[in-house]
């Protein structure tokens, strides 16, 4: 089913979800507050809009904490790793294609990149686990109620790509749909959150600690 399709059908079954549609308008506009305006510094703004997000995903959505199953944690754990390596062989092809998009990773990379004990702090504690309570533990969950699994994969996929339009960054764009899959799929077929969580701490460990790609 083509995903245009995919995104009809599951918008049309949410027509009473109002705090739905309410949640991802704020998530667009914090998103494009923190990466393109950014009245405030990033390090402030961005875990203050998770912070308020992963609030709303509390209000308007019931979680479930699972415990996760030493195969789930080795998939979640997995996942992580894949996607650094992924994401590594897309930045060696820019360098080997000499292609213009290296000059915006490093704009990128100078405004994700913690450089300060309390960044450290708010990326692992409330931006990352913020993003999946909001992406996968509300925004997915709630399309779960209305549409297959799958569809609720890539529709849930296609919303959080579409939100990074708004930081004007392609790279996030890409990284958004790429990423979000992975972490979209693990959410669905387990419907545990820690394991997206945990994929997401290990991807962005690799990514802006151990081995940047910069």
């Amino acid at each position: 089913m083509p995903p245009t399709l995919i995104f009809m059908i599951g918008l049309k079954n949410m027509k009473k979800n109002t705090d739905f549609y309410l949640s991802l308008l704020i998530a667009f506009l914090l998103l494009f507050s923190s990466f393109s305006w950014q009245p405030i510094d990033f390090w402030v703004l961005f875990p203050l809009s998770l912070l308020l997000l992963i609030g709303w995903s509390f209000i308007f959505e019931q979680h479930e904490l699972k415990r996760p199953t030493f195969s789930h944690f080795i998939y979640a754990v997995g996942s992580g790793i894949f996607l650094y390596g992924l994401f590594a062989i897309g930045k060696w092809l820019l360098t080997f294609l000499n292609l213009p998009l290296l000059d915006e990773l490093e704009s990128l990379y100078n405004v994700v990149q913690p450089t300060e004990p309390l960044h450290f702090l708010w990326l692992f504690l409330i931006i990352i686990p913020g993003e999946e309570w909001f992406w996968r533990g509300y925004v997915v969950k709630r399309l779960m109620k209305h549409v297959s699994n799958i569809q609720a994969t890539i529709l849930g996929t296609l919303l959080y790509a579409a939100a990074h339009l708004v930081t004007g960054s392609i790279l996030l764009v890409l990284a958004a749909l790429f990423a979000g899959l992975a972490w979209s799929f693990l959410y669905t077929q387990t419907r545990n959150i820690w394991l997206p969580i945990l994929s997401h701490l290990v991807f962005n460990l690799f990514l802006l600690i151990l081995f940047p790609l910069l």
